[in-house]
């Protein structure tokens, strides 16, 4: 790695946060939305969608931190990278997305 891999390469981090944020605050908001229009309550995909991307960002700090010490080789494969980062974080934005397009569509219609 080079030098500046090694220093932004836990840079990441605080935007998976921000985006575990974000779905919480849509689940809250969806959750009340749902009450009121006496939705189904969808909201609860929110939190597979947020638990899969809490997955990917620990996997992500996992695997950094294994390529700056130097082992353990197999958290190094792009098998472990796929399976523990890739696939979590593309189900767990899909599913928020689509829950979310599910209760706000109605916004993207007025427009």
């Amino acid at each position: 790695m080079t030098d500046g891999q090694i220093l932004s390469s836990h840079l990441a981090v605080p935007l998976f946060v921000g985006m575990v944020y974000i779905g919480y605050l849509l689940r809250m908001l969806s959750q009340r939305m749902g009450a009121v229009t006496k939705m189904p309550r969808y909201y609860r995909w929110f939190d597979l969608g947020n638990a899969l991307i809490t997955l990917a960002t620990l996997s992500y700090t996992f695997i950094n931190s294994s390529v700056l010490a130097g082992r353990p080789s197999y958290c190094l494969t792009p098998q472990f990278s796929l399976l523990t980062f890739h696939l979590p974080i593309a189900l767990g934005v899909a599913i928020n997305g689509l829950v979310a397009l599910k209760y706000w569509g109605w916004l993207a219609k007025q427009i």
